[in-house]
């Protein structure tokens, strides 16, 4: 048997890095797909090279991680310490909070900081 390689002229094999070898499914809502497929047409791509592209060049947002998710818990309790002294302050006036009010700051400020720079810089890009 011959081999087809060995046959003059034809397409040359696509070297090792821009041959697809590996295959990804998913699964898709009808939504999900009619939406791929719209602006795969609008791309004038093929829907397979556009999930490709869309691939490489997308950006995804991962979890939080536990320490992060920690401390944004701890940040968030802290709204309950406002909302007591928001209401002393109505009862009894602003100068009977006020030292708190600088160590409630001072406190969100530093749980604030023992967030991860990836998160606090990702945050910052989307506002």
């Amino acid at each position: 048997m011959t081999e087809i390689r060995n046959k003059p002229g034809g397409r040359p094999a696509k070297n090792r890095v821009n041959k697809y070898q590996k295959v990804v499914s998913t699964k898709l809502t009808e939504l999900q797909f009619y939406a791929i497929r719209k602006r795969a047409g609008e791309a004038g791509l093929h829907i397979s090279e556009y999930v490709r592209q869309a691939v490489v060049s997308a950006e995804v947002t991962p979890r939080l991680n536990r320490q992060d998710a920690d401390t944004i818990r701890k940040l968030a309790g802290e709204a309950n310490n406002i909302n007591q002294l928001a209401h002393r302050a109505n009862a009894g006036g602003f100068a009977l909070v006020a030292v708190e009010l600088v160590k409630l700051k001072n406190k969100i400020v530093e749980i604030i900081n023992q967030l991860s720079d990836d998160w606090k810089n990702k945050k910052r890009k989307r506002i």
